[in-house]
């Protein structure tokens, strides 16, 4: 069988989307795949969770602005 055979398996006829053998291919996959999506998404979102709880907790109000550009004016300690 060669590979052009092959393709036209696994293919529709307009070039795009699954063809039922392709989806009875995929099928033993989904659930591990569901499974490891779900592990990616909650280690990521626990990482950026974490990541912006810490800098929250950082005090930089002791850290001085560096006023270089001249005609920039410092707008932190202004009263409204």
């Amino acid at each position: 069988m060669s590979s052009t055979n092959r393709e036209k398996l696994y293919t529709q006829s307009k070039g795009y989307g699954f063809s039922p053998a392709l989806e009875r291919t995929r099928q033993p996959f989904k659930a591990r795949n569901l499974l490891t999506l779900m592990g990616l998404l909650t280690f990521t979102g626990s990482v950026y969770a974490y990541s912006m709880l810490a800098v929250k907790q950082d005090d930089f109000s002791d850290v001085p602005l560096p006023n270089t550009l001249p005609g920039v004016k410092d707008v932190t300690h202004q009263k409204k």
